[in-house]
């Protein structure tokens, strides 16, 4: 079953350049992994330093983002990327990477 997910997250403001940049151009091999754990349609949009991000997986998000947090290219990849989001998603949230709920869908 495939299922669409929305998440958001939150970038420093003084890091926001770098991070555009990366995500721009990023590595092959990390898309490869990407599609490789049943991601697709992977989109990300910024407002400010404020990150929304759709994507459709096969199967349980959490399952596949756990496959692919055990990849060696997505463990370089955060060890580049992580330090520059934020560690909440919202204010006193406590969540880094907080999962949107859908309300509203047209094929």
């Amino acid at each position: 079953m495939m299922n669409r997910v929305g998440m958001t997250w939150m970038v420093y403001p003084e890091h926001l350049g770098a991070y555009t940049d990366i995500h721009l151009n990023p590595w092959p091999d990390l898309i490869e992994a990407i599609q490789a754990v049943g991601i697709h349609n992977y989109s990300i949009f910024s407002l400010g330093n404020r990150m929304f991000a759709y994507l459709e997986v096969e199967g349980d998000v959490g399952e596949a983002l756990g496959k692919l947090g055990e990849t060696e290219v997505y463990q370089r990849w955060a060890v580049a990327v992580n330090p520059w989001v934020m560690p909440e998603a919202v204010e006193g949230g406590g969540i880094q990477f907080m999962e949107i709920p859908s309300i509203f869908y047209s094929a």
